[in-house]
């Protein structure tokens, strides 16, 4: 099982609008619009995948009350699999290593640490949910819309795509072997 965690912020990294405009309308009311402070905020959202399928997409709060026990626990015993997390503080905390030790689950290890590439979420997935919410019209406007939306285009995502990520692994593993663990082309 493959998982990761990402932010997608409400609007566009940079926060700027374009406007044309004629000289001397730079304070004219219609050249102007309101700034939301930080992207008019974000979603913090988790997910996996298998070559079974995708988890449900979570919001993540509390790493190990809403995501390990309740999701991961389950799915890891009953599929008989490795989970594979990156090293985000989060993942490396003794309090996460100690629950998974205490619930029998085992865990890849050593995750590299100059390589993310290894992760088909992180490289792949995120960006393809990013591309189909962005793609929404009309763009979600509140933070409730953008988690709905969210969910939604996870949940579309077609079962297909996830297979293709996880049948590339033994060409991503080879391609980090061969650069040392450093970054490759995926």
């Amino acid at each position: 099982m493959f998982s990761d965690e990402s932010k997608f912020l409400l609007e566009r990294q940079d926060g700027r609008k374009r406007v044309l405009r004629r000289v001397n309308e730079r304070f004219v009311p219609q050249c102007l619009s309101q700034a939301r402070a930080f992207g008019g905020g974000s979603v913090m959202v988790w997910g996996g995948i298998t070559a079974a399928g995708k988890t449900p997409l979570v919001t993540a709060r509390r790493y190990i009350d809403e995501i390990l026990r309740p999701r991961v626990v389950a799915a890891i015993h009953n599929q008989g699999l490795t989970f594979m997390q990156d090293n985000a503080p989060a993942h490396r905390a003794r309090i996460t290593n100690q629950f998974l030790y205490e619930n029998n689950i085992p865990v890849l290890h050593p995750w590299p640490p100059y390589s993310p590439d290894l992760n088909p979420i992180w490289s792949i997935l995120w960006d393809l949910l990013y591309r189909r919410v962005r793609m929404r019209q009309p763009q979600p406007q509140t933070l409730l819309q953008l988690e709905r939306a969210l969910h939604e285009e996870w949940d579309n995502i077609p079962r297909q795509a996830v297979q293709r990520l996880i049948s590339s692994m033994r060409r991503r593993c080879q391609a980090v072997i061969f650069s040392r663990g450093h970054h490759t082309r995926y």
